[in-house]
């Protein structure tokens, strides 16, 4: 498979969406590359999954109180912060590597993550719980409060979490790599906790959750991190071919500007249910 590798910084969280699903777009219809596209957040972010219910999971008051942005993702999965992380992405058709049912395909990508952390110093373990679209589904925890199979931990602490999605036989795999150490910060932006509960949340995330500066013993930047999971992609699926982009397509950028106008930036699409 030939693919292309994106590094598209930090954007605001409904670029960051659309961006996504245009390519997505782009690869159902033979246009666009199989991508891996690397990028961050600005302002920093939170985001739901596709089924989640916004009233029950997210205080939008708070998430505007602290700063942060809000969107929903196309993906599944529960709520996630994204700050101080590497948010990646994986489009691609469902064949040759990737190909077989959703945990054929985390497992795939899982490796090729794995390696790139190993390259980084950081020796991952793979998650042995089940992975199933009821889990994905499932809201009564953020994110990196729990595991899933083939999703990657450190000492029984998770540093990757991941979602999917997948239509007319190509799928998107969104997924967050913990940069530094943040997520217990999510807990401020959970609707009815008493601050008691909160602080309670934040010590469990303490305790479950590290990341990537968390371990080395000389921290990394974003630049040096990507640059390792792009090395491990490559040496993971050492057949395919890479090629490095700095920007999308122009029929992807026109697309990716009317998702963000018609969909991510609109109530609809943020607080369905």
């Amino acid at each position: 498979m030939k693919w292309r590798f994106l590094n598209s910084g930090k954007c605001d969280p409904a670029e960051n969406m659309a961006i996504d699903e245009a390519i997505f777009n782009g690869v159902i219809k033979g246009t666009s590359l199989p991508t891996i596209r690397f990028y961050g957040w600005n302002p920093p972010s939170v985001s739901c999954g596709y089924n989640q219910e916004l009233e029950k999971e997210v205080d939008l008051d708070a998430v505007a109180k602290c700063g942060f942005g809000f969107v929903r993702r196309q993906t599944g999965g529960r709520t996630v912060l994204h700050n101080e992380e590497i948010t990646y992405s994986v489009i691609a058709p469902i064949a040759e590597c990737l190909k077989g049912n959703i945990i054929d395909s985390y497992s795939e990508i899982s490796r090729a993550l794995a390696e790139g952390l190993k390259i980084l110093g950081i020796d991952v373990e793979f998650e042995k719980g089940s992975l199933s679209s009821h889990h994905q589904r499932t809201a009564t925890n953020p994110c990196f409060s729990s595991s899933s199979r083939f999703e990657l931990n450190y000492h029984n602490k998770k540093i990757v979490g991941s979602a999917q999605v997948r239509s007319n036989n190509v799928l998107l795999q969104h997924g967050s790599i913990l940069l530094h150490f943040n997520q217990s910060k999510i807990a401020d932006v959970l609707p009815g906790l008493s601050n008691e509960q909160k602080a309670r949340i934040k010590e469990y995330f303490n305790k479950k959750t590290i990341a990537i500066n968390q371990i080395l013993p000389s921290p990394v930047d974003e630049d040096r991190a990507i640059s390792a999971l792009k090395s491990g992609f490559k040496k993971t699926w050492n057949n395919d071919k890479f090629i490095f982009y700095e920007n999308i397509e122009p029929f992807e950028k026109e697309n990716a500007d009317y998702l963000v106008e018609t969909k991510y930036l609109t109530e609809v699409w943020n607080k369905r249910k």
